[in-house]
């Protein structure tokens, strides 16, 4: 099945069961949820339906110590994809027989079968991602992880790759489940709940009855996102003091013109980075930072983390490379 870019609202939902392991991700799981959730708001019907499953059916205690109920795993639904979920303690599971046994059958069926963050190497010890590519976490060094040599690793956050799905972390899992739904249902069911979180986080501002200066402001600053002007010579512009200027944003935004200015580019940023074709200080120049280190300072203080954690998170290529066509159900 090809990537579409149009949303076919009459595609049949998809079918995800997220396999439990004792003291799992729960952060994890959660960013997986999420997108699924949102995905059925948006299109206004069920385009995708999940199932939470354990070996035994019975509640597990997530790594906070949230305890989930779970389904058997052989008491499932029809699945078109399946992905396993863990959490640190991946050393003392590795060698569960009942575990291993299962992660083989599944392997063999006609599913995508997929695992989240350090789950992805239980995969490896039993051979499904054999001749796939695959985005794993580097694993910790004193585990004896890193003797599956013969693994094709990409340097990405997550990589589908026709039936086999893996990530290297909870950060990544919002990435690799818009792809899922994209390559299902279309490009523009994602683009649809992009523009709903951004109504959603966008604070109340009356611009639309904002002094006609102040809206002649904001629109050469939306325009001046990779080549910034200062504010100065902006004021100049649009025939306006730079004092009256400030006192237009304090009174209708809340803030000075310097800081709103400064918003916008870093949101500028933050989708250059998840376009993952640019690199940081690239992102970082074209922005108007002076330097990657103030870059890094201005984006940790206004997202909450370092610029290389979003880096590729909407990465739809490997190496420049369209992935290969990916069906959930193996056609």
């Amino acid at each position: 099945m090809q990537l579409n870019e149009s949303f076919h609202p009459q595609s049949p939902a998809v079918r995800i069961g997220f396999w439990l392991l004792e003291a799992f991700d729960f952060y994890t799981l959660a960013n997986a949820l999420e997108p699924l959730r949102l995905a059925n708001q948006v299109a206004g019907r069920s385009v995708c339906h999940w199932q939470i499953l354990s070996l035994e059916g019975q509640s597990l205690n997530a790594s906070n110590g949230i305890t989930t109920a779970t389904k058997r795993l052989d008491q499932a639904q029809p699945l078109d994809a399946l992905i396993v979920c863990g959490g640190e303690n991946l050393h003392t599971q590795m060698d569960l027989p009942d575990l291993n046994h299962q992660l083989h059958r599944w392997a063999k069926k006609p599913i995508s079968l997929g695992a989240m963050g350090n789950a992805g190497w239980l995969l490896a010890q039993v051979g499904a991602l054999d001749g796939y590519r695959c985005s794993l976490p580097e694993p910790e060094p004193s585990s004896s992880l890193g003797a599956f040599n013969e693994l094709t690793l990409v340097a990405a956050p997550f990589c589908v790759d026709r039936q086999r799905l893996t990530c290297v972390g909870p950060l990544a899992v919002k990435g690799l489940m818009h792809e899922l739904l994209a390559r299902t249902h279309g490009r523009s069911l994602i683009l649809g709940m992009e523009k709903h979180v951004a109504r959603q986080v966008r604070p109340l501002q009356r611009t639309h009855n904002a002094p006609a200066k102040l809206q002649e402001m904001l629109t050469l600053m939306s325009e001046h996102l990779t080549r910034t002007l200062p504010i100065n010579e902006m004021a100049e512009a649009i025939g306006i003091s730079c004092r009256h200027l400030e006192r237009l944003f304090k009174k209708n935004l809340g803030c000075s013109p310097s800081r709103h200015y400064l918003d916008l580019r870093l949101q500028q940023a933050n989708q250059l980075l998840q376009s993952g074709q640019r690199q940081m200080p690239d992102v970082a120049r074209d922005c108007g930072f002076v330097s990657v280190q103030h870059f890094i300072r201005c984006y940790r203080h206004y997202f909450g983390v370092h610029p290389r954690d979003h880096v590729g998170v909407n990465l739809l290529a490997i190496g420049g490379q369209p992935l290969a066509p990916f069906s959930l159900n193996g056609e």
